[in-house]
């Protein structure tokens, strides 16, 4: 028997039997859950960024941290806060941190303007966790 291939197009008509819908919960009924989930991450941000000296040094130790989920998220609120045009991929990767240093330090904000953004907010910042 021949199979052919098939494009999208030959599934236009029932297209929603076959599209995936993710399942969870509405906002803002989760932020609770939320702020409960990333507090840790955030008072961990928190400690690491009241002793950095400088950016760099504040990102050199978040990729420092051993526990991969913990990173990840400390990385995604170090993307927001300090270099949003970092790629995410790039953050993903401990091997990439003398990279990420030279090619977006200099870029980086100020670790002080960094530490009264962060002081600025509540904790915990319920809308950074809406975002995570």
């Amino acid at each position: 028997m021949i199979t052919t291939k098939e494009s999208f197009r030959d599934y236009k008509a029932e297209a929603e039997a076959w599209i995936t819908l993710a399942t969870g919960e509405y906002y803002p009924d989760i932020l609770s859950d939320a702020c409960r989930l990333y507090e840790p991450v955030l008072l961990e941000f928190e400690r690491l960024l009241k002793a950095a000296h400088s950016s760099t040094f504040f990102f050199t130790s978040i990729m420092e941290i051993q526990n991969q989920w913990m990173r990840t998220q400390l990385c995604r609120i170090f993307k927001k806060y300090v270099s949003p045009q970092i790629p995410v991929e790039m953050l993903k990767r401990k091997s990439d941190v003398a990279k990420i240093c030279t090619q977006f330090g200099n870029a980086f904000r100020n670790i002080v303007e960094v530490q009264q953004k962060f002081e600025s907010r509540s904790m915990p910042d319920e809308v950074l966790c809406a975002v995570l």
